[in-house]
């Protein structure tokens, strides 16, 4: 999530537990051996086919509309479960029926292996196994997958939060997590969530600038803290770019489209096409949220626009916590018209007691009913489609 939104996280541990979400246990995905080989998912195909996605199978255009799915980023880590969310028929039946045709599911770098701090949840072989039959149940329902790496950490640190920039094993997580889906073309890859700078409050100055070389090659020594710990050590970690990440996904063979999300916690997309590795497969990834310096129209026709105009730019989140839902229905509105699609932040449950800006986040209420102000916004503008 993005700055304002990365706050969420923090504040949302103990909401969520709160929230008495019905957690179901994972079971084996449908038809899927260990590798999801030959898979034919109800869902699209989505290929890039210059600045738009389509389907391969018709040559028709594919927008991708919907929700972002959290819970198996951080309940992994913090020993609860795999996933808050649960593994829920009814939660895929009412995004079919809200018009959803993809979700984002954010995951966590070190929950997907063995070698995990002790305050993580279960094995990495039943981790997998979660995200798996998760997935099995949104690509047969005909919703298109984006896999997030949302929460990571350089080793031996805990995968607690959100980082700067991708670390060394955000490669291999990468390498095994498309060796995983490659055959499954349900399923499209979002490599690193919000790639941003750090402030440094308690010194008054910038202790890490990303700029786009760093973005692309990596390189640089962001803070080893993850974007919500102060004070900062001034301990770092050397990052990996984009290029590495592509190369890890590719290396494993798989050929589904890869999101690469800008810097500035995804708002920025100005150095995005001169940045980016040669792959023609490429999506850019924008957040847009009230707080952001980009965060209107104007701006989006100014530095968005070019860039959809050459190659598929995807709004992976947006939503707005301040109890109105005026930049929540602008973002999907301008999204519908000039991108490949737009994701709400965010489709879960958290009671109406609780902090005003975490629940303002929430789409649905305990029984998956759209909540006001978000969720009743999203699904009108959903409704109100032309098919």
């Amino acid at each position: 999530m993005l700055a304002s939104g990365a706050l969420l996280l923090a504040g949302i541990m103990a909401a969520v537990v709160a929230a008495s979400l019905a957690l179901v246990a994972p079971s084996p995905a449908r038809g899927l051996s260990a590798g999801l080989a030959s898979l034919t998912p109800a869902a699209p195909v989505v290929a890039v086919d210059g600045a738009d996605l389509i389907d391969r199978r018709t040559g028709e255009r594919v927008p991708l509309l919907g929700a972002n799915w959290p819970g198996f980023e951080y309940a992994c880590i913090q020993g609860r479960a795999h996933n808050d969310g649960g593994d829920d028929a009814a939660a895929v039946a009412a995004m079919v029926e809200w018009g959803f045709t993809a979700v984002r599911v954010p995951l966590n770098q070190q929950c997907w292996f063995d070698e995990r701090p002790s305050e993580a949840f279960g094995s990495g072989a039943e981790y997998r196994a979660a995200v798996r039959s998760w997935v099995a149940q949104l690509t047969d329902a005909g919703l298109v997958v984006i896999l997030d790496l949302h929460w990571s950490a350089p080793a031996p640190g805990l995968a607690d939060g959100l980082r700067p920039m991708p670390d060394a094993d955000s490669t291999r997580f990468w390498s095994s997590v498309a060796e995983e889906y490659r055959k499954h073309q349900g399923v499209l890859f979002d490599v690193f969530n919000e790639p941003h700078s750090r402030y440094d409050p308690d010194r008054e100055q910038w202790a890490f600038t990303l700029d786009w070389r760093c973005w692309a090659e990596g390189g640089c020594t962001p803070p080893i803290e993850n974007d919500l710990t102060l004070p900062l050590s001034g301990e770092t970690y050397a990052a990996v770019g984009m290029s590495a990440l592509v190369d890890a996904v590719r290396g494993s063979r798989a050929t589904q489209p890869i999101i690469l999300s800008g810097i500035d916690y995804a708002n920025d997309l100005r150095g995005w096409l001169d940045a980016a590795p040669d792959d023609d497969q490429l999506i850019a990834g924008l957040h847009a949220y009230p707080g952001n310096r980009c965060a209107d129209e104007a701006c989006w026709a100014a530095e968005v626009a070019p860039v959809a105009a050459q190659v598929p730019v995807l709004m992976v989140e947006f939503g707005q916590s301040d109890g109105g839902d005026d930049h929540l229905r602008r973002a999907f509105t301008w999204a519908e018209a000039n991108l490949s699609g737009a994701l709400a932040w965010a489709w879960w449950s958290i009671p109406a007691t609780e902090s005003e800006p975490n629940a303002a986040f929430s789409l649905i209420d305990d029984a998956l009913q759209a909540r006001a102000p978000s969720g009743t916004a999203l699904r009108e503008l959903l409704a109100a489609r032309t098919p």
